[in-house]
């Protein structure tokens, strides 16, 4: 091995170690941000939907990224200030503050009220109104992200698999606009419903909370045309976003072979994806979580650039 060869791996191995000891050592900054409270983004039986939108005071990057606020397709807003400022603290939205990004907290309806598939169509008016308006928040019309954690992941991964460019004859202005996004990042995701777990799984579900899918549809008329409808792996295409997943591989909620079967089915397409496998890492949290943002942020860099 020459010279110049020795000294390129040394260098590898000394950046890689740098990377690794900077990952450890990683932590998020409380981030300073001029925060607009209750944008109404559209209205559903006489109720307003809303979001926020958090914009960083410093470094922005003039890039939105539209955050999902949801747990098991449940969303609000809390009506205390503290609950509401120790929400934000969280790495949900720290995370993607401290990388510079321009944030729109988006609330959907909620079952039992409403079905899933209608809250996908709140997703979508909500990157339209967002793109619509863009400007005024400083950000690109031309680069949004989304993100969503477990029922927010599936939330986006539903609304930017079936996104559209909008209806141009449209009497509402907003829905002439595009919903598209231009990358998606989802933590534990469910996107299969159909092979939860592993083939017709959702048999296991059905013992296991009975009422689960009631909840989702309201009424069952199908249940596997229903499911499928509104599992994000059926929904994937050529045109599919650039997409970064997180999962641990001990989620005994949202079991990791979710990620990894739309993984598997975006390489097949031979789209843009990434997953990281937490080892133990449960559903919704695990020490040390926000260390994955630099990758998350990087991620967006790269593909709303």
């Amino acid at each position: 091995m020459t010279k110049h060869k020795i000294l390129f791996v040394v260098l590898l191995l000394v950046c890689g170690f740098v990377s690794h000891a900077n990952a450890d050592d990683f932590k998020l900054e409380p981030v300073k941000c001029r925060t607009i409270e209750d944008v109404v983004y559209g209205h559903k039986d006489g109720l307003a939907m809303t979001l926020d939108v958090l914009i960083p005071e410093t470094k922005p990057k003039n890039v939105g990224v539209i955050l999902i606020v949801s747990g098991s397709w449940k969303s609000k807003k809390s009506d205390l200030p503290s609950e509401e400022e120790a929400l934000r603290s969280q790495h949900w939205a720290q995370g993607l503050l401290n990388g510079g990004f321009t944030l729109f907290l988006v609330r959907h309806g909620s079952t039992p009220r409403y079905p899933v598939p209608e809250m996908v169509g709140d997703i979508k008016r909500s990157i339209r109104f967002v793109r619509m308006h863009a400007k005024e928040y400083g950000v690109d019309p031309n680069r949004l992200g989304i993100v969503g954690g477990s029922s927010g992941g599936h939330l986006a991964l539903m609304a930017a698999l079936t996104a559209d460019n909008g209806k141009a004859e449209a009497k509402d202005p907003v829905e002439r606009i595009s919903s598209r996004v231009q990358a998606i990042m989802a933590w534990f995701p469910p996107v299969d419903f159909i092979n939860w777990g592993g083939e017709n799984g959702y048999k296991m579900i059905e013992k296991i909370r009975p009422t689960l899918f009631q909840d989702m549809f309201g009424k069952i008329t199908d249940l596997e045309i229903q499911l499928k409808s509104v599992s994000p792996i059926y929904h994937l295409t050529v045109e599919a976003p650039p997409l970064f997943l997180v999962h641990g591989d001990a989620d005994k909620t949202v079991p990791v072979q979710q990620s990894q079967i739309l993984k598997a089915k975006y390489e097949e397409l031979k789209r843009p994806v990434h997953l990281t496998v937490h080892p133990g890492g449960p559903h919704t949290y695990w020490p040390g979580i926000e260390k994955n943002y630099p990758a998350i942020w990087e991620w967006f860099d790269r593909y709303l650039k």
